[in-house]
Formats: C-alpha cells, sequence, structure tokens
C-alpha cells in the first residue's frame, strides 16, 4: 500500500524532469551564435541606418550584403556616413549574430556588425 502512494510522486517528478529538459533546449535554440567573415568589399553607402557593401560570392557573382551596426574603432578610422568613400574596396570583416526579434521572440533575425574595416 505504502508503494502504491509514492506512485504518483515518482509520475510528477518524471514529468517534472522532462519540462525542465525540453525547456532547456528551447532555450538553446536563442542563444546568440557569432561568427567571424572577411570579405573583399565596395562600399555603395547608407540607406538609412544601414551600411551597405557588395561583394562576389565563390562562384563570381556579385550581391549585396547590409550592416546595422559598427564597431566604435572602425567609426573612429573611417566616416562611412559621407560620400567619399563610395565605390572604395574595402577588406571587411564582420560578425553575425542571431538573435531574437523584437516582434516576434519565435524567430531569429540575422545582425550583422563590420569589426573591422581596411581600406585596398
Amino acid at each position: 500500500m505504502k508503494t502504491l502512494k509514492l506512485v504518483p510522486l515518482f509520475l510528477i517528478a518524471f514529468l517534472f524532469c522532462n519540462y525542465s529538459a525540453v525547456a532547456q533546449e528551447d532555450d538553446d535554440e536563442f542563444e546568440e551564435e557569432s561568427s567571424l567573415t572577411t570579405v573583399k568589399a565596395v562600399y555603395l553607402g547608407m540607406v538609412g541606418d544601414v551600411y551597405t557593401f557588395s561583394y562576389k560570392d565563390e562562384d563570381g557573382v556579385e550581391d549585396k550584403m547590409t550592416f546595422d551596426k559598427i564597431t566604435d574603432e572602425v567609426k573612429k578610422m573611417y566616416d562611412l556616413t559621407t560620400k567619399a568613400l563610395v565605390g572604395k574596396t574595402f577588406e571587411l570583416t564582420f560578425s553575425t549574430e542571431n538573435v531574437p526579434d523584437e516582434d516576434d521572440e519565435d524567430i531569429l533575425t540575422s545582425v550583422n556588425t563590420i569589426i573591422s574595416l581596411k581600406q585596398l
């Protein structure tokens, strides 16, 4: 009879442990992933608050990429808000972070940040 009374307790403990494991897996999806990439790119200018560059991918196809953020070091070295640097070629190192969207936390948004910039 005592064993029968412990069954609901073990069942509740088992369900709680499973819920905790699932909740932890869901949290891992929202961890910010960051990676550094370096490319040769041509500065196209600013559109709103976003910096736009053109580059060629591995297949030689020209594509554009945008950057939402820029480090303070790069801001001190280059004033990308002026048109003087438009058309110039740079070696560009940037990071990409996947962060939860402001409007819908279930959606991840990629945020590109310029880490370093060197005019070629």
